[in-house]
């Protein structure tokens, strides 16, 4: 099986710190406001990708963030129960969530053939590819533009 990771912030939503929100979080379709009024939208297609790469991946989630803070945010947008073991922890070690992550798959039976990892910043590569160093890195918004763009390259690695 081919497995897709996903970062959050900067990558699924316009959020740089989704953590540092404050729920109760009221939804309006693709964006939410917090109970300060600070707003997080979805970028434009991330539906529309869950739900063709669903289809295709595993998918899953490497994200330095606060898990009580932000599952509420993908509970919200619909958006939770595309992802399997998601890590969303307080520290920046994407080496570690992924390792994990492919560890948790394999002990349920699924042979993990294939790791791509898509972030909208690169400074976790480098550890990633000395810890994992079959594990295919996409820059989300530098080597794809949208999320349209995404679909288009992951298309032609398969």
């Amino acid at each position: 099986m081919r497995l897709l990771i996903l970062d959050l912030d900067g990558t699924l939503w316009d959020h740089e710190d989704a953590s540092r929100l404050t729920p109760p979080y009221e939804f309006h379709g693709d964006y939410l406001v917090d109970a300060y009024g600070e707003e997080l939208h979805l970028f434009p297609g991330v539906r529309e990708f869950l739900d063709w790469a669903s289809e295709r991946f595993l998918l899953s989630i490497a994200s330095w963030n606060v898990e009580e803070k932000v599952r509420p945010i993908l509970e919200g947008f619909g958006l939770w129960d595309y992802f399997l073991f998601p890590k969303i922890e307080g520290h920046p070690n994407k080496a570690d969530m992924i390792r994990r992550t492919i560890e948790e798959l394999e002990s349920i039976g699924y042979t993990i053939d294939d790791v791509i990892y898509v972030d909208d910043r690169a400074i976790h590569v480098d550890k990633i590819k000395q810890e994992l160093p079959d594990v295919d890195f996409i820059h989300m918004w530098v080597d794809v533009k949208s999320f349209e763009e995404l679909k288009q390259l992951l298309e032609k690695l398969d």
